[in-house]
Formats: structure tokens, sequence, C-alpha cells
């Protein structure tokens, strides 16, 4: 099968978001599909491992560290100039919430193909961390999606989620509790629960190597450091903690600057080590050589990434939000008692002093076995999509 990935932002870029796609895409190939990947054109691409030379980039202007580009006729034409090039397409797989799944659905609406779609975003929580002025960019997002899905009125985010959902083929989400949440916006059909996988080989490769001995116990925070991800209440919890332990944070961000000067004014700066943005293979061996991984956000996060990378290398993993740790097995999962500081600053040290978990890590999470799931939903809706499709030679499938 050919499958047309369409995103938000450039696979190459930083971000949970783009690890899945580049993971999802490269263990499909391994598998004997093809994909290509529809996203903005964007001006760093740090992760180039996830880009292709061949992938259909849209004309788009920079926001901050990623891009924005226009869904609507000049998007609809690039689109097809650049699957033109490429094999005839099966399946539209969308793994975007905004621009990027607007583009998609015009593109398998064009074509009459069906579309799968990923719901990456709480866009009820997330939209309002990131974006200035949210409740003017949600009633600029209503109104857009109404014209590029050519639905009824759009109101509000469950009507904004309930109309994708309503418009795919099959709905496809990273945990059981972000399931829960569409159905409280009014989603009746019950989505396909895929994680986001982890790499099979650098697993591999990780767990194979020794853990470095050290005279303190290491902590690992991997994310984006801004507000929503509330490092800096997690350093205020370790400071007030006491722990004997230090503390590494992968990952940049707007909140950054500020973090580092509480970090010192908290009087931890001696143990907390900020290693900015780097790549992800480098937040996966230090994740593997830590001895607990920590998550920090509250009611933000559609899944656990780093906790689920975290638990396959063998790490033990601090929650702070349960609706995350409903998807990892309980050995290795250590969950905040409450939401307050003092509640978190209490786990880090029980979390911190306990042993590691014995036996083999999870497997669950591995990106072979995702990929299977993944296949079993493409071919499910290529076989049941209506209308019959030639392929006229211009690489895309089009109404017979």
């Amino acid at each position: 099968m050919h499958i047309a990935f369409f995103s938000d932002q450039h696979p190459a870029t930083l971000g949970g978001l783009q690890v899945s796609l580049g993971l999802q895409r490269e263990y499909l190939e391994r598998a004997g599909h093809t994909v290509t990947v529809c996203a903005p054109v964007a001006r760093r691409v740090p992760s180039a491992r996830y880009g292709r030379d061949d992938d259909v980039l849209l004309p788009a202007a920079p926001a901050g560290e990623y891009s924005f580009a226009v869904a609507g006729a000049a998007a609809d034409r690039a689109a097809d100039r650049g699957f033109g090039a490429r094999p005839p397409v099966d399946v539209v797989h969308v793994q975007a919430d905004f621009w990027g799944a607007w583009t998609g659905y015009r593109f398998a609406r064009r074509h009459r193909l069906p579309v799968v779609h990923t719901m990456h975003t709480n866009v009820e929580v997330g939209l309002p961390a990131v974006m200035p002025f949210p409740r003017a960019v949600l009633r600029i997002m209503y109104a857009a999606h109404r014209h590029h899905l050519r639905c009824g009125p759009v109101h509000d985010v469950a009507g904004y989620v309930r109309t994708f959902a309503e418009a795919a083929d099959a709905v496809v989400v990273p945990s059981s509790h972000f399931a829960d949440r569409l159905a409280g916006y009014g989603v009746t059909r019950r989505p396909h629960v895929v994680p986001t996988g982890v790499d099979d080989d650098r697993v591999s490769a990780l767990l194979a190597e020794p853990l470095a001995a050290r005279g303190r116990p290491l902590v690992v925070w991997p994310g984006r450091v801004s507000r929503e991800k509330r490092l800096g209440e997690f350093l205020e919890a370790f400071a007030r903690s006491g722990t004997d332990a230090d503390l590494a944070v992968y990952g940049g961000g707007s909140d950054l600057g500020h973090c580092r000067a509480l970090a010192h004014r908290l009087g931890i700066g001696g143990r907390v080590r900020f290693a900015g943005s780097v790549s992800h293979d480098a937040v996966l061996a230090a994740m593997r050589q830590a001895d607990l991984v920590a998550q920090s956000s509250l009611g933000y996060e559609t899944q656990g990434l780093t906790v689920y990378e975290a638990v396959a290398l063998g790490t033990p993993v601090l929650l702070r939000d349960p609706a995350i740790a409903r998807d990892v097995p309980d050995a290795w999962c250590r969950v905040v008692a409450d939401e307050s500081v003092g509640a978190l600053a209490t786990a880090i040290g029980t979390a911190v002093a306990a042993p590691r978990p014995v036996g083999d890590p999870p497997g669950e999470f591995v990106q072979s076995r995702l990929t299977e799931r993944l296949v079993a939903v493409y071919r499910e809706v290529a076989a049941g999509h209506g209308g019959p499709r030639s392929d006229d030679g211009s690489g895309v499938h089009r109404a017979a």
C-alpha cells in the first residue's frame, strides 16, 4: 500500500508527533509499504532521519520554531503536483489537527480516498497553552473548519473534534484516556487505541549497554520546556523533597530561561543540568541510564510518549497525571498522590529511593507490534471504502 501522511509540521522538526510519524514510516517501509508525508516546508530540520527528499512539502510561513501552511487551493495544487510524481495513493492518514488535517481531508475528497485520522492533540488544553489570543484563534479555526470540511456550524472544541471523527473512515488515538475524552465530546464511534511506538532497534541496542555507575541517583525530565509542561513546579518539588539526587532536563522551549533562573533561586542549580534541545537518540540514551524518568504535566498530554520510551528501556517513571498511568504497567509506574507540589515532592523522594523493577521491560510499546495494528486499520478502511477508483497515471487514485 501507499499511505499518504498529512501533518501540521515537517517530519524532521522536533516534537513527539514528528517522532511518531518518523517511526511509523520506517516500520511501514520495513513491512513493504510506501509512505509519503505531506507537510509544511521548514527552515530547520534537526531530525533529518525522519525526512525524505521526495516528501510533498507545502508553501508555509514560519511560526516560531515551526511553520504554518494555509489550507486551500494553493496547497491543493502543491499536494497534487507532489503526489503526481509518486505511486498511487491507497489511504490518506491524517496525523494533524489543524491546517495539515484540512489539507488531508481536501485531498482525500478530491481523489475519493479513505481517511484514517490519528488525533494527537488535546485541542481544548493544548491550543490555549501555545497560542496568543486563543479565543480569537479558535473562532478563526471553527470558520475554517466549516469551510474545508463542508460541515455545519462549529461552536466549540467538542464540535470541532466530532466533525473530524464523523468525516474519517477510522479514528486512531494514542491512549485510552484520550479515547474517553473523545467520547465526552460526543464521538460515538470507539476509536482504535494505537500508542506512539518506540524504535525496536534502538531499544535493543540501549538495553544491551551496561548501566553506568554513579555516586547519586539520576532523574531525567524530558520534554518541551513550556509552561503547560510544569517543569517549574517540578523544580520546586525537587528542591522541597531534599532528595540527594541529580536532575537532567532534556528539551528546549519558551520557559527554559525562567526554569534555569528558578533552579538557581531554589538552591539546586548545582544539581540540575539543562541539556537543551538535543537529538531524540540522545534523549533515549539518557533515559536508559536514568534511575527515574519524570513527567510533570497535568491534564495536557494525550499520551505518555516519553513514558512509553522509558519503560521500554527498563527505567521506571514518575507520573503526576493518573490518566497517563492507565496505559503503563503498574510495576514500572509511580503516580503522585494528588496535584499539589507537596505531594510531588513526597513522590520524588519515594520514587528515587525505590529499587528498580526486576524482570524484562514491557514490550507492548515497540513500533513493530504497533505497525501491525495500523496496517490492519488501513486494510479495513481500504476494503470498506465505497466508490470505484482508478489510476489515471497522475500518481493519485481518481474517481472512475
